[in-house]
């Protein structure tokens, strides 16, 4: 294979690939307006989930993560009991930072180590 017929062989893919391009970049937009709004139908049928997002998106990825072929309308079928389950179990938890201990060594009460 001589150079000039590698080099032609790379425009022709090169040209294929571009040519292809705004198809490839209309399916994706196509995809996501789609999967906007299966989620915004999503918000709709349970409001309730509307403060609760970073809980949906794990339990979403989770469920994703199982099984990576199914259809994400499935998914978001399977969401709402795995979602609810997760809200009771984080309803207790108090997500307050602690405050920070002093350093001062001065302030150290070396008799509050416990009892041996």
């Amino acid at each position: 294979m001589t150079e000039d017929e590698r080099q032609s062989i790379i425009n022709e893919i090169t040209e294929k690939l571009l040519l292809n391009l705004p198809n490839i970049v209309g399916n994706l937009i196509t995809n996501h307006a789609a999967l906007l709004e299966l989620n915004k139908e999503f918000y709709l049928t349970h409001p309730e989930f509307r403060d609760k997002k970073d809980i949906v998106t794990s339990v979403v990825e989770m469920i994703e993560g199982r099984d990576p072929t199914v259809d994400y309308k499935e998914i978001l079928r399977q969401a709402p009991a795995e979602i609810n389950k997760r809200i009771a179990q984080v309803k207790d938890l108090t997500l307050n930072a602690p405050t920070k201990p002093s350093r001062r060594l001065k302030d150290l009460d070396l008799n509050t180590n416990g009892e041996l």
